[in-house]
């Protein structure tokens, strides 16, 4: 299942966003197979942007994690980051 534009987890620039409206056990859908699948095309893609933006030398990238104790964000940072080099 592809990730899309139109997905309910978009958010719109300039709009609220309520993290109540989300339930915590939320998998968008996915089994754990298919979202691994997924992130590993993503990861690909993140890779080949980043080397875009790398050899443009115009363009930074800040990424902020927010979230309560035990949300998640050391795995964000272990599985999605992993597919940045932090050289460029």
């Amino acid at each position: 299942m592809p990730f899309r534009a139109t997905s309910p987890y978009l958010v719109k620039p300039g709009s609220d966003v309520s993290l109540d409206a989300y339930g915590t056990a939320d998998t968008g859908g996915m089994t754990k197979k298919e979202a691994r699948k997924l992130l590993r095309g993503l990861k690909k893609r993140l890779n080949e942007l980043q080397e875009l933006l790398h050899a443009t030398e115009t363009h930074a990238l800040l990424v902020v994690l927010q979230g309560m104790d035990t949300s998640g964000k050391d795995g964000v940072i272990k599985h999605v980051m992993s597919a940045f080099n932090p050289q460029g």
